[in-house]
């Protein structure tokens, strides 16, 4: 089951509320993060494929992650680059490998959907529907 406040919290990222995130991430706090995990790497796959499709090449994963690390320059979460690397890689292509801590796992994972995500600038109606699709990937069994 995925907690009905997740998306909310993803919402809350994306579109820059820090107030409101705040408010969501203690009802996380409170009720639990049920199905965090399930629910970001859903979402996580549908951001690459978002950005890069099926048939990205590894210059342009390599340039994103280059991109991505720059704008966390500023006190955002520290990521591996060569674990982002290929992570990505193996979200496009699952013959790829990769190995990586799961706390690191989710730090580029989250990283990955805000910059994705926030580039897009998407529409609520766009962001609505993104989130309800990854809800429902993440509950496939």
């Amino acid at each position: 089951m995925i907690n009905p406040d997740l998306p909310e919290y993803v919402r809350t990222m994306v579109q820059g509320d820090y107030a409101a995130s705040v408010a969501v991430e203690a009802r996380l706090d409170a009720a639990g993060w049920d199905g965090f995990p399930r629910f970001l790497a859903a979402l996580f796959f549908l951001a690459v494929d978002r950005r890069f499709g099926a048939a990205a090449r590894p210059g342009e994963v390599i340039m994103f992650v280059a991109e991505l690390r720059a704008s966390l320059s500023e006190g955002g979460p520290v990521i591996d680059v060569e674990a982002a690397e290929a992570l990505i890689l193996t979200t496009i292509d699952p013959s790829a490998d990769y190995s990586a801590s799961q706390e690191m796992i989710g730090r580029i994972q989250a990283a990955t959907i805000q910059k994705v995500l926030t580039d897009d600038d998407l529409t609520d109606a766009e962001l609505d529907a993104l989130l309800a699709e990854a809800v429902e990937f993440a509950q496939r069994d």
